[in-house]
């Protein structure tokens, strides 16, 4: 399911999350198995894919770098399965998340 997600720039004490599911149904996290997983996020600025985790529980995350999130941007984002046999799965799989970098006020 699409979110939206706000963060302010330069921080990068958060951790972006998700639960990725097909038709509204979590996906088992053994189906991830053997699997890699990557952050991928675009806005009119940023373009960025990074190596991301995919939890026992079979949720995502990313801890993102000072450099994904130093320039204000509103981008879109999505979490890139690759198997085993190569094939390739993206989550959320209608849609985008929606990710919003605003300025920090210092």
């Amino acid at each position: 399911m699409a979110t939206t997600i706000i963060t302010k720039q330069h921080d990068t004490q958060i951790t972006f999350r998700d639960t990725p599911t097909i038709d509204g149904v979590a996906v088992p996290p053994t189906q991830f198995a053997g699997c890699t997983l990557s952050f991928l996020l675009k806005g009119a600025i940023k373009v960025i894919k990074q190596t991301a985790t995919i939890n026992a529980d079979g949720t995502f995350q990313y801890s993102p770098v000072a450099g994904d999130v130093d320039t204000i941007d509103k981008c879109q984002q999505e979490w890139e399965v690759v198997y085993p046999s190569g094939k390739i799965l993206t989550f959320p799989n209608y849609g985008y998340n929606i990710v919003k970098i605003i300025a920090d006020l210092g």
